[in-house]
């Protein structure tokens, strides 16, 4: 395995292309498969996926229109990623397309399709084969015809996409540029190692010598293909935002128990403005000092104050960190959503 932590130029570009044409509805797409994960969709897109838009506006900015650009980039998410497996898969497409005829492109889709399709296709130099083929997919009706059209036209096919990616590298360098002091930070963030989720894909589909690189214009993907593969640079950060929410489902009725005994609550009360010493608390309280150190070791267990020591006594603060914290795992967990301006 090697894992760059770069963005494949081509793949980006071509992903950009798609976002450009379509990005209200991936947007919304994206939200529903971050709620259908449980995740408040909208209130994590803004937190943390909005860089999106500034983004594929920046490379429309520049963006070079071109043949075949909706039969590619239309409304169609699945026959997109079919084309970009194939493309990714066979890398010498790209280079060699100016060489390639219909036959030795028609012998490397049949060999994708090898091992997936049942049975195997006997070849594609017919129209029957071909349809064979695509009817024994189980992808859409919509996304079956236009696999149809491209097997019967394939170098064509494949040269206005690649003439669309070469009108674009430059858009693709602009945003880069336009955007790079946010994606410097994205990319810097993401850990060395690759995702749990994509580690397992690998390990299951036995494929060790896998290339994987980054991508900022799909940040949740895990996606792989035989000898490429693409994980989003926001992956990591949604699978730890994902256990962090189920291990806040298990810690936060403990924390709310705390929070709901009015003398520990009383406590952190007291302790909003300033740190307090326990004599001070005790009396402050009408409590014995015995009870405020009782209930002190139970909210520093659950970090909810702090100690420090000053002028020879141990004064308590509170841990405005932690009450932030909780705060947000209830957001989270509840998809509290902050009001716009100006509701009701």
């Amino acid at each position: 395995m090697e894992y760059k932590k770069e963005l494949h130029p081509l793949f980006e570009t071509l992903s950009l292309i798609l976002l450009m044409k379509n990005f209200t509805s991936v947007k919304v797409e994206l939200i529903n498969s971050l709620d259908e994960m449980e995740i408040d969709g909208e209130s994590f897109y803004k937190k943390n996926l909005s860089y999106l838009e500034s983004y594929i506006k920046g490379f429309e900015e520049k963006y070079i229109s071109g043949p075949e650009e909706d039969f590619f980039f239309g409304d169609d998410t699945e026959f997109f990623l079919i084309v970009v497996a194939i493309v990714m898969e066979y890398s010498q497409l790209e280079a060699d397309i100016d060489t390639l005829t219909d036959k030795e492109i028609l012998h490397m889709i049949e060999r994708f399709f090898a091992e997936d399709v049942q049975p195997r296709p006997a070849g594609l130099d017919t129209m029957e084969e071909r349809f064979a083929l695509v009817k024994a997919t189980d992808y859409s009706e919509k996304a079956k015809w236009k696999l149809f059209m491209l097997l019967n036209h394939p170098l064509d096919k494949f040269k206005a996409l690649f003439e669309l990616y070469r009108r674009n590298k430059q858009a693709f360098v602009y945003t880069m540029e336009k955007n790079r002091e946010c994606l410097e930070t994205l990319l810097s963030e993401v850990p060395p190692n690759v995702s749990p989720v994509m580690e397992h894909l690998m390990k299951e589909l036995s494929w060790g010598g896998v290339t994987i690189y980054l991508t900022a214009a799909f940040p949740l993907l895990e996606w792989l293909t035989s000898n490429i593969a693409f994980q989003g640079i926001l992956a990591n950060q949604l699978y730890l935002y994902k256990k962090g929410m189920e291990h806040a489902r298990e810690i936060l009725p403990g924390m709310l128990k705390v929070l709901g005994d009015k003398s520990k609550f009383d406590i952190l009360y007291a302790l909003k403005e300033q740190g307090k010493y326990n004599l001070e608390i005790a009396k402050e309280l009408g409590l014995t000092p015995a009870t405020v150190s009782h209930h002190m070791g139970i909210l520093l267990s659950h970090y909810f104050v702090m100690v420090e020591k000053r002028e020879g006594r141990v004064y308590y603060r509170l841990n405005q960190e932690s009450i932030r914290e909780l705060t947000g795992l209830l957001e989270g967990i509840f998809g509290v959503k902050e009001e716009e301006n100006g509701s009701n």
